[in-house]
């Protein structure tokens, strides 16, 4: 509160509140107004044991307002401090699952990974079991080709072994 809103509220407080219902010449005139009884105020009528009667109570007004200021600020601390705890908690939960994911997503990544790699290995298995049946095709070909070059080549000589057997027989006869 500054300064300037502290000395209204002090002056305001002095003041003696006035009752708007109440016309203005009741207060001025205390013979007019019933409720005032000046047979009671016959002991306090000088102003000094007036403001000695006003200042215990201010005391107890301020030393009021003092422990509800205190009572509140304690509160808020206390309510800042229970802020901050669940701020804390909220923070390390979150953490905590964030790491979780993060470690899970590692897991995951690290099992795709393996699993790639196992069909790769696989696959480059197969390309390797090709090759090999495919070189062995072409051996067993390569070998065909030569025995039939071979077998065409004896067939060869005999048809050649045939014809000059026939000619020789031709000429006999």
């Amino acid at each position: 509160m500054s300064s300037k809103e502290q000395k209204h509220t002090e002056r305001s407080a002095k003041r003696p509140r006035v009752d708007q219902n109440l016309p203005p010449d009741d207060l001025q005139n205390p013979a007019n107004n019933p409720a005032a009884d000046t047979s009671e105020m016959g002991s306090c009528s000088s102003g000094s044991n007036v403001q000695e009667a006003r200042e215990p109570v201010q005391k107890r007004i301020r030393d009021f307002k003092g422990d509800i200021t205190r009572t509140f600020l304690a509160k808020r601390k206390q309510f800042e401090k229970d802020i901050h705890a669940s701020y804390r908690i909220l923070n390390a939960n979150l953490y905590s699952i964030f790491k979780a994911q993060q470690k899970s997503r590692q897991e995951l990544h690290s099992m795709h990974y393996q699993m790639f790699e196992s069909l790769h290995q696989g696959w480059l298995d197969d390309v390797e079991s090709s090759r090999e049946q495919e070189d062995y095709l072409a051996l067993i070909t390569w070998k065909q080709m030569k025995i039939l070059q071979k077998a065409i080549g004896d067939h060869e000589t005999m048809i050649g072994n045939a014809k000059d057997l026939r000619d020789t027989f031709l000429k006999v006869w």
